[in-house]
């Protein structure tokens, strides 16, 4: 409780207490009368003794109900108050938001769920000590909302849940939080009791509301406590809010990786972005980005391209420090490429022994050797669906038709393209090559030798990678969405075996054929998205470690979802079967990242404003001093009337 005029209580108590006291002390001049007997005024005589001046004040009724009255005037005359919340509910729902923007630290160096969970706490505290009988519930909300602590009168009780609120980097999801807090928020069972209201502690940094009209709340009344700086005092955030990759599709050993960056803050910034492959360095690139307006943060894009063909961990983040940490990093998780289910179609009764082993070596799921005859025997529609294989090779084989998936051809000529004799029986040379083409990067055919082929009559959608004396001999076919590479030459009729170059050429064939088909782009969780995984046969537990650990046990083989991953980061899953062994977790959100509080929300289609700190109001008590002193006067009246009349 305090005072809002203790001055002139003070100084109206130094006047008004003497005088009172004078009263008692004052001696009466008093007129001479002969009296038969003085024994039916003595009870008057000694209501007046105390009027003499100088002697020893006897205890009054009279002068201790003044006395009473005269300190109730006074003390409502220094107005005392007490604090209360405004318009307190019978029932208050606090709803703590706790997303990624909340761990954003201000001027004093605490994050703004700190100061959210304290602002809670500090209400709780201040309904006991006002006596208020409200009765408290406790949501927090990100991603998702739920409830921390059910109706509770106990203060205590309250004030531990708070405290147990962590921090995630998801995004809030203000619809979630105020449609559960309206289930709760409506009027009570209990007759009389009204409804509810709805009290957020939060930045404002929310995604945006699914109704155009704003975010809605069924039941109950909203308040807004803004928490965070002033909107006047400038933050400071460089936050990556896109982050991407996908292969070329011309291209596909080639990754392209592209990121956006937004600035919260009013000045424009310079940064340096690093981008590391399994935690290597690999590219480095300076960035502007302007800075903020009213209406929206400033934003710069920024692309890199990389030659990846096997599984990666890509990370992008810059070295701008800033209010909020988390954003500062991105990463994704490049799947391996596909290992290809094999058809190798021959001619004869046995495969090239050097080109069956060449695709050996590459790794397939599986390989299958197949005679020509036993291939055209074949339904055309499931090779065509990938019902077995996901490539096919023809060693020496002319296929009818090319089939509706990647093949690739040594010595043959496919239907729908015409051979060149060869003029002569000798050798011959490869004089030219694309060198620019993905399937001929870094491949040298200087020195390589082949007989038995003249060239290729290519039709006009076809592309030659490489050109003999008479015409193409290496050549890029397109048939039905599939990619085909043909060679008119066999294998064992070159010298190409005995050269490195022959290795390269077929890695960059089975990157170019199946790569291209399976579209891979990068793979990047949001916190708190559903992830699902397949347990390795031999695992009956899966152990995460990253930015947070846990251990899931599950059946060999099956299908399970993770707990939710509610912090940024790379997550390891052991005992997850490939490709998600390895998860990231990036925030990647524009409302995010940009944190300047909000100053209001639109609820219900009205604007709430966010007041910094919560409505407190002084409850002052003058008026029942003054009806206290009322009733004392009256109770002095009564006092006195018995006295006279006896």
């Amino acid at each position: 409780m305090s005072f809002l005029t203790p001055i002139t209580a003070l100084v109206a108590a130094a006047v008004t207490l003497p005088l009172l006291l004078l009263l008692y002390f004052l001696k009466l001049r008093r007129r001479y009368v002969r009296m038969a007997s003085t024994l039916l005024w003595r009870s008057a005589f000694e209501d007046l003794e105390v009027n003499a001046p100088f002697q020893r004040l006897r205890f009054s009724i009279i002068l201790l109900l003044q006395m009473l009255i005269l300190a109730a005037l006074l003390v409502a005359m220094a107005r005392p108050v007490t604090e209360a919340e405004s318009g307190v509910a019978d029932r208050i729902v606090l709803v703590i938001d706790r997303s990624a923007s909340m761990n954003a630290t201000d001027a004093d160096g605490r994050s703004r769920l700190e100061h959210a969970k304290e602002e809670a706490i500090d209400m709780v505290e201040r309904l006991r000590r006002s006596g208020g009988v409200s009765e408290m519930m406790v949501i927090a909300f990100a991603r998702t909302a739920h409830v921390v602590s059910s109706f509770e009168f106990d203060r205590a009780a309250l004030i531990r849940a708070i405290n147990s609120i962590g921090p995630t980097d998801e995004t809030a999801n203000l619809d979630a939080a105020l449609q559960l807090a309206a289930a709760f928020s409506g009027d009570s069972e209990e007759p009389g009791a009204q409804a509810g209201e709805v009290v957020l502690l939060s930045d404002g940094c929310v995604a945006p509301p699914r109704d155009r009209l704003g975010f809605m709340l069924r039941a109950g009344t909203f308040r807004y406590i803004r928490v965070g700086p002033p909107s006047t005092q400038p933050v400071d955030n460089l936050g990556i809010v896109s982050f991407s990759a996908r292969r070329d599709y011309e291209d596909p050993a080639r990754v392209l990786v592209f990121s956006r960056l937004v600035n919260a803050g009013p000045a424009e910034l310079s940064a340096v972005l690093t981008l590391r492959v399994n935690g290597e360095v690999d590219q480095l690139r300076r960035i502007d980005v302007p800075g903020a307006t009213d209406d929206s943060p400033g934003e710069a894009t920024a692309t890199f391209s990389l030659q990846l063909n096997e599984e990666a961990i890509i990370t992008l983040e810059h070295n701008h420090e800033d209010a909020l940490a988390v954003d500062d990093m991105a990463s994704l998780v490049m799947p391996p490429p596909a290992q290809p289910r094999v058809g190798f179609v021959h001619a004869g009764h046995r495969p090239d022994p050097f080109t069956y082993d060449l695709i050996a070596d590459m790794d397939p799921r599986s390989l299958t050797a197949l005679r020509a005859e036993a291939f055209a025997e074949l339904d055309p529609r499931d090779i065509d669906a990938g019902e077995e294989f996901d490539l096919i090779v023809f060693d020496r084989v002319s296929p009818s038709r090319l089939p509706g998936i990647p093949s690739l051809t040594f010595g043959g000529v496919p239907a729908g393209v015409n051979a060149i004799e060869p003029r002569s029986e000798g050798g011959r040379r490869i004089l030219s090559w694309d060198r620019q083409h993905p399937v001929m990067r870094h491949v040298s055919l200087d020195t390589i030798l082949y007989a038995g082929f003249g060239g290729y009559e290519l039709p006009s959608a076809a592309t030659a990678l490489a050109t003999g004396p008479e015409g193409p001999v290496i050549a890029l076919l397109r048939t039905r969405g599939a990619r085909h590479v043909v060679a008119g030459f066999s294998l064992e009729r070159s010298n190409w075996p005995m050269h490195v170059s022959i290795v390269v050429f077929m890695q960059n064939v089975l990157d170019y054929i199946l790569l291209a088909g399976s579209g891979q782009n990068g793979l990047v969780h949001m916190p708190g998205d559903p992830i699902t995984v397949r347990a390795l046969g031999s695992a009956n537990r899966l152990q995460i470690e990253g930015p947070t650990s846990m251990t899931v046990n599950v059946e060999p083989g099956a299908v399970r979802s993770l707990p939710a991953l509610r912090r940024a980061g790379v997550y390891e899953v052991n005992g997850a079967a490939p490709p998600m062994q390895n998860i990231a977790v990036s925030v990647l959100s524009d409302s995010e990242s940009d944190i300047r509080p909000h100053s209001e929300l639109v609820v219900n289609s009205e604007a709430a404003s966010g007041d910094q700190g919560s409505h407190v109001v002084p409850r002052e008590l003058w008026p029942w001093l003054i009806a206290a002193a009322v009733m004392l006067l009256l109770v002095e009246w009564f006092v006195y009337l018995r006295k006279v009349s006896v």
